[in-house]
């Protein structure tokens, strides 16, 4: 099987002109894209050997669909090449997969009379109902099978009527399955993909022509689908993203196609106004349903096709800013410092100092196992522990004291307090799919702090993390002359990378050298007056 580095070299050969293999990249003498521009620039392009990645570091080049790096099967798409299939997610980042059930598909009936005449109501044919395999259960409700592969994986049921309060949920799924999206198998690679927020409203799409379509398992909110179908979406080269036009969705449109990357998909323009059997109801479509309920299939499929791409990066149109209350991911779960910060606010980053030993590195660690606990996924780098002793830092702070046992060392005599067997297996178990460790025994191709987030964001992408941990500053930073520029340059990419995916950074620094018995303040912060940090632990 060819190699990365055999893809990357056939690519540069084709389309790359005169080029260098310097420090594990490929470097032409001019960017493939612009040319190096009017004063003809040089070497500002570079494509990873061993990861495929690209970047170009001259500010006025267009780059592809506006952005300046991106992934080789991007890039390979732009030159019209086959793109290299491996997965984007570095192997640094190590996980162990949840164990799902798989639903029974013989428990399930055809479609009743009920579902058909339920189904009609909403413009929704019975020839879509079997295309989609829409089966019933034993109490007659609507079943939704998931499939992938032809193999039944997730399954979600509905009521087949309109329901009142008392009727309870109108949608559930099977317990312990994997969500998954809804009509997978039904699609084609070759074609835009829709995404949209529901079952209904996958067949609605269907029903109008546009039949490369497929839903979210569980609403707006839950984004574990992306996870699960992250290879699978990787080959797609243009998504839309088929919301419903209220808040909730909106906010999801958002987040998906920051997971998924905002240079291949696209949205639909302003929904039109609800109109049913000749009523207007003053207010827009809420879903593709409704549209299609409004307009028929001809206007619906209208709509997919006019389409646009995501809104301009760095651009707003000011009336349609909306005054929004800051978000937090998480509390920090100390009172005295929830009374100061309310927790940690997204897309912010805590700056945490204090003198040697003064319990940086545990407070830090504190912090995550108490989003954990509030139910956030987290990630971590730790520029001075191996992966087995940031486990034993992680394993005392997650125990109950009344767990903790204590051993003496032979050397100096002194009490170690230790965990047992039992309690870090139940850590780990409490741990899994929640808290992720940058490996740095791997080999990286850029510095440590492009690594360090390049990683970061794909678990951003993928495990849909948080709240992150930098342990410390200080080990992210090249050998330079000017250490306070430094950290301003590092802190600056952190804040983007936090603003960017919704997320909160805590960065443990270093004070300045200073009397042992001086008081310690914000400025004691080595570089604070250029790092311009938003909080400051002590």
């Amino acid at each position: 099987m060819q190699s990365i580095a055999d893809a990357v070299i056939d690519l540069a050969k084709k389309h790359f002109g005169n080029y260098k293999i310097r420090n594990g990249q490929v470097i032409p003498e001019y960017c493939p894209i612009c040319g190096g521009g009017e004063h003809k620039d040089k070497e500002t392009f570079s494509v990873g050997l061993y990861n495929g990645c690209w970047s170009d570091m001259r500010g006025s080049c267009p780059g592809i669909n506006g952005s300046r790096e991106g992934t080789f099967r991007q890039l390979c798409n732009y030159y019209g090449e086959a793109a290299f299939e491996f997965s984007q997610l570095p192997q640094t980042i190590r996980s162990e997969k949840k164990i799902y059930s798989k639903p029974n598909p013989e428990k399930y009936g055809p479609i009743t009379e009920q579902i058909v005449t339920y189904f009609s109501t909403r413009g929704i044919s019975e020839q879509t109902l079997k295309d989609f395999k829409i089966m019933s259960d034993e109490k007659g409700n609507i079943v939704f099978p998931f499939y992938r592969n032809n193999q039944l994986v997730y399954v979600k049921y509905r009521k087949p009527r309109k329901l009142t309060e008392k009727d309870g949920p109108k949608e559930w799924a099977e317990t312990n399955t994997e969500p998954i999206l809804f009509g997978m198998d039904n699609v084609s690679f070759k074609k835009p993909l829709v995404i949209t927020e529901g079952e209904i409203d996958t067949l609605a799409l269907y029903e109008a022509g546009v039949h490369n379509v497929v839903s979210v398992p569980s609403g707006c909110k839950n984004l574990d689908w992306i996870q699960n179908c992250y290879d699978w979406l990787d080959n797609f080269n243009q998504i839309i993203i088929f919301g419903d036009n209220d808040e909730p969705g909106i906010e999801m449109v958002s987040n998906v196609m920051r997971r998924l990357g905002e240079y291949r998909c696209m949205v639909p323009k302003e929904y039109p106004e609800l109109v049913y059997n000749g009523k207007h109801f003053n207010r827009p479509c809420k879903d593709a349903n409704e549209i299609l309920c409004s307009y028929g299939p001809e206007g619906l499929k209208a709509l997919v096709d006019a389409c646009e791409p995501a809104p301009i990066k760095g651009v707003l149109e000011v009336a349609s800013i909306r005054r929004k209350a800051e978000t937090f991911i998480s509390t920090t779960r100390i009172p005295q410092l929830d009374e100061m910060l309310n927790g940690f606010i997204e897309g912010g980053v805590t700056i945490l100092s204090g003198k040697r030993a003064s319990g940086k590195s545990t407070i830090g660690s504190t912090f995550l196992l108490n989003a954990i606990e509030e139910g956030v996924p987290c990630a971590a780098y730790s520029g001075e522990l191996s992966p087995s002793r940031f486990l034993e830092w992680i394993l005392l702070p997650a125990t109950e004291s009344k767990y903790v046992s204590y051993v003496t060392d032979a050397k100096t005599n002194k009490h170690i307090a230790t965990v047992s067997t039992e309690i870090e297996e139940r850590i780990r178990e409490w741990l899994k799919g929640k808290l992720y460790l940058f490996d740095d025994s791997e080999t990286f191709d850029e510095d440590t702090q492009t690594a360090v987030l390049k990683v970061f964001e794909m678990c951003a992408r993928r495990y849909g993390c948080k709240l992150f941990l930098i342990d410390n500053l200080l080990s992210l930073l090249p050998q330079s002359d000017d250490e306070i520029k430094m950290q301003a340059r590092v802190i600056k990419k952190i804040k983007a990378f936090a603003k960017k995916y919704k997320a909160h950074v805590i960065v443990c620094a270093h004070p300045r050298k200073e009397n042992p018995n001086s008081t310690f303040t914000s400025d004691s912060v080595s570089g604070s007056s250029a790092i311009k940090y938003s909080r400051l632990g002590k």
